[in-house]
């Protein structure tokens, strides 16, 4: 036995579930009042490596107390999950569907018995009731690490301490994130254009393979939500068509770049609808807003949303067939708008992709902007001897800003958006021309660096030398001086 299903009828969860064949390697336990005693159900010894999925019990505070038990018993706190679908849909087809996914994603999230963990007295990002009189931290949460060979701290990207919304990473190289600060809200992950910052409970990985396990047939939407959204007891109220939704937890909405929202549809849904609460979570509505503008503007509305659950249910349409298909394949912005004919300029209200644009006059060639480049966007090459030319390649580009931010003289700009006409191949921003050393003939900088330098001091003298030949020049000149 490599996972085991514990649902209980008491809860809501129907009987038919445990007559069902889940997996080979899975064992179902289902008893009409199994949330009384769980402890009763679990076999002994368990297998150290068990993954155990719970269907039961909408109190938190009694999820908690479930959660205890299976600690006490010997359950790795990454190898527990509480599937919440049972409370939208009482069908015991599509609850199956969803315990599938949720072991997919089990067998897909490598290392987890060594990945980091926090220690935290929260379950489910909430304090059990009973646990204020007497705080500790009975419980494991996932703690990301940034993997110092992806990182480009050294280079300058500070994306993931901009993007935290508990100041909970620190700048270093690489940058350290403090346990006690962070919340697993996942936020870091998204912001890191490398995928530096990971951990396997929350990677996109395994959430691409539990959404492809949900996609079991056509024409399904997909219903994204974060823990908090999922512990509310309104989400029963939502009386959405059980056979047309999938149900799919993330720790924050904000956690997802655009891209992977259109990743999550590309595994096979006609819709992705991010659910949240007000501002539950750090940076929501985030890349949901981004790509159901990005949609909108191809004129094809309501494929990507993002609906607050205190507006009550999502409006009937969203369970809707769409008018006209939508291809699933175009996992990325710029596969999209190309895919759709898009043949223009396609704006976004935050980053997600992004289009430099450059002054010739104000830029110098100083190569900082391709140096700070999380993902090589920008690049400085040598096309032949003596000149050096900057590119921009659009397809690599998520508009993270850095390039402007670090440009000392003002001449790069960052637009959001897909610009289909600049896909395809890099575009050359600037070219000039290598300044040799006039005494030994090595490189001195740009010429464009040069003039900017000379009318700057006021001088035209002793800029063609190099470090190296302007310190002999120098030396020779003082030891020259009586």
């Amino acid at each position: 036995m490599q996972a085991l299903v514990l649902a209980c009828g008491h809860c809501g969860v129907p009987a038919a579930l445990a007559r069902m064949r889940i997996n080979p390697d899975a064992l179902v336990a289902w008893d009409p009042s199994l949330c009384k005693d769980v402890q009763r159900f679990l076999p002994s010894p368990l297998p150290p490596d068990v993954s155990v999925i719970v269907l039961m019990a909408r109190d938190p505070d009694r999820q908690a107390m479930v959660a205890q038990e299976l600690l006490r018993a010997g359950v790795h706190p990454l190898r527990m999950r509480y599937l919440d679908a049972w409370r939208l849909s009482a069908d015991p087809t599509v609850l199956r569907t969803h315990v599938r996914a949720a072991l997919a994603r089990f067998r897909s999230e490598r290392s987890l018995d060594i990945a980091r963990t926090r220690a935290t007295n929260a379950f489910r990002g909430l304090v059990p009731r009973r646990f204020l009189l007497f705080p500790a931290a009975r419980f494991r949460a996932p703690l990301p690490r940034v993997e110092p060979a992806r990182c480009r701290a050294d280079h300058g990207c500070d994306l993931c301490v901009r993007a935290c919304p508990e100041r909970a990473i620190a700048r270093g190289v690489p940058p350290t994130i403090e346990p006690a600060a962070c919340t697993s809200c996942g936020v870091c992950l998204a912001a890191c254009p490398t995928g530096a910052v990971d951990h396997p409970s929350l990677s996109m990985q395994g959430l691409a393979e539990e959404a492809r396990a949900l996609a079991d047939r056509q024409h399904l939407n997909l219903l994204v939500a974060c823990t908090a959204t999922l512990i509310d007891p309104r989400l029963e109220q939502l009386h959405l068509a059980s056979g047309a939704w999938r149900l799919l937890e993330v720790p924050s909405l904000g956690s997802l770049r655009a891209n992977d929202v259109l990743q999550l549809r590309a595994a096979g849904f006609d819709r992705v609808l991010g659910l949240g609460i007000g501002r539950c979570c750090p940076g929501a509505p985030g890349a949901f807003a981004f790509v159901a503008a990005f949609f909108e503007a191809l004129g094809r509305p309501g494929v990507v949303g993002h609906w607050d659950l205190d507006d009550g249910p999502p409006p009937p349409e969203w369970s809707q067939p769409l008018p006209s298909p939508v291809p699933l394949r175009a996992d990325s912005l710029h596969a999209l708008a190309v895919a759709l004919g898009a043949a223009s300029f396609i704006p976004l209200p935050g980053p997600g992709a992004g289009v430099v644009t450059l002054s010739p006059e104000r830029c110098t060639v100083c190569g900082l902007c391709a140096e700070r480049c999380p993902p090589g966007a920008l690049s400085m090459t040598e096309p032949e001897p003596g000149t050096v030319r900057l590119t921009f390649d659009h397809a690599s580009c998520d508009g993270c800003g850095l390039c402007a931010d670090v440009c000392p003289e003002d001449a790069l700009t960052v637009r959001f958006g897909v610009d289909v006409r600049a896909l395809g191949r890099p575009t050359v921003l600037k070219e000039d021309a290598w300044v040799l050393c006039a005494s030994c003939g090595n490189r001195v900088a740009p010429r464009a660096m040069i003039d900017r330098v000379a009318a700057r001091l006021k001088v035209s003298t002793g800029l063609d030398l190099c470090p190296d030949c302007k310190a002999v020049r120098l030396a020779g000149r003082m030891h020259a001086t009586p």
